[in-house]
């Protein structure tokens, strides 16, 4: 009887441990994280834009504007509606292909691999880079801005060129007759100097290059690392737990941050991306226009927008990419 009763017994394991070991079992190893993360990144950039692009394209408007500050006319409710009145409701969705091209490779590097370049700044330093300090976090983030903002180039200056505003129309069909018309330009301009045609019609491509890589850093160590920072800080001084509602607070303060930033830089690249005349001979001479014609306020052209645009996107990034994690099986950032 004793050993039927021995026999019969039944093990029961605890739900805890059970779940532990199923959450063991369905662990993302860590190199395909980086994959994911990537993908992650792109996908809510992508969404967030496309959802923003109205208040893009009006911003890229105001920053093309020559006015004074405070001329009449250079608000950013009066462009938008201008723009509905004049070109359609449509017209605020331009760019939009280009936009897509962009965030898929700009966004999708810069927040996607902020945290392999973290990993990575970490283990060379060996521990020196703590992962509670802000340098690491600055270091990380300026190097994918850097990449994914140079990589980027071509298809952010496509974007602007097709949301700028033209009298007698668009000169672009699309986004591939925008990059093939640009290119043509540039090769066009450097035959009459002598210089190879790749060459000038990839460096059209490229123009505003250093504008743009600087603009991404600045936006990226102040969006990103702020966004991690403040997330850091509330959950270890107990105010807040992981979840939407730090996420959300978060995310608003990074993108004010980011906003304030970034807002000049973008206007030097606007101005040199659009700058079909070549009026400026490279990012500080038009810095120094812009000073000389605008004034210091000229730098801070279409903040509202930029603002309304900007901390949009960036509460909207941050809630989709921490949601698309879980999804995916990983840890919040």
């Amino acid at each position: 009887m004793a050993q039927a009763a021995a026999q019969a017994t039944v093990t029961i394991t605890p739900l805890e441990e059970k779940v532990a070991v199923l959450e063991k079992e369905v662990e993302v190893p860590r190199e395909s994280q980086y994959a994911l993360k990537f993908v992650g990144a792109a996908i809510s950039n992508m969404t967030s834009s496309a959802i923003c692009n109205p208040t893009d394209i009006v911003k890229v408007r105001q920053q093309l504007r020559l006015q004074t500050p405070g001329a009449q006319g250079s608000a950013f409710w009066s462009v938008g509606v201008e723009m509905a009145r004049k070109e359609g409701i449509m017209s605020l969705m331009g760019g939009l292909s280009a936009s897509m091209v962009r965030e898929l490779v700009y966004s999708g590097i810069r927040l996607g691999t902020y945290e392999f370049f973290k990993d990575k700044l970490h283990a060379l330093s060996q521990g020196a880079l703590t992962r509670e300090g802000i340098a690491l976090k600055i270091g990380a983030a300026s190097i994918a801005a850097t990449i994914g903002s140079a990589l980027a180039n071509p298809a952010d200056l496509v974007k602007v060129r097709m949301q700028a505003h033209y009298p007698d129309g668009s000169p672009y069909q699309n986004m591939r007759h925008a990059f093939a018309s640009i290119y043509r330009e540039g090769a066009a301009l450097a035959a009459t100097k002598g210089v190879s045609s790749l060459a000038g019609g990839v460096g059209a491509l490229y123009r505003g290059v250093e504008a743009t890589t600087i603009r991404g850093i600045v936006l990226s160590a102040t969006q990103i690392c702020s966004y991690d920072q403040i997330k850091q800080s509330l959950k270890k001084r107990g105010i807040m737990q992981e979840g939407v509602p730090l996420h959300l607070v978060a995310s608003t303060f990074a993108g004010l941050f980011c906003s304030i930033t970034s807002n000049p830089v973008d206007v030097v690249k606007v101005r040199l991306m659009n700058d079909k005349k070549h009026e400026y001979k490279n990012a500080f001479d038009c810095v120094r226009q812009v000073m000389v014609r605008e004034g210091p306020f000229g730098f801070y052209k279409g903040f509202g927008m930029c603002w309304a645009r900007l901390g949009t996107h960036t509460i909207l990034t941050f809630l989709i990419f921490e949601r698309v994690r879980y999804w995916f099986g990983i840890e919040a950032m």
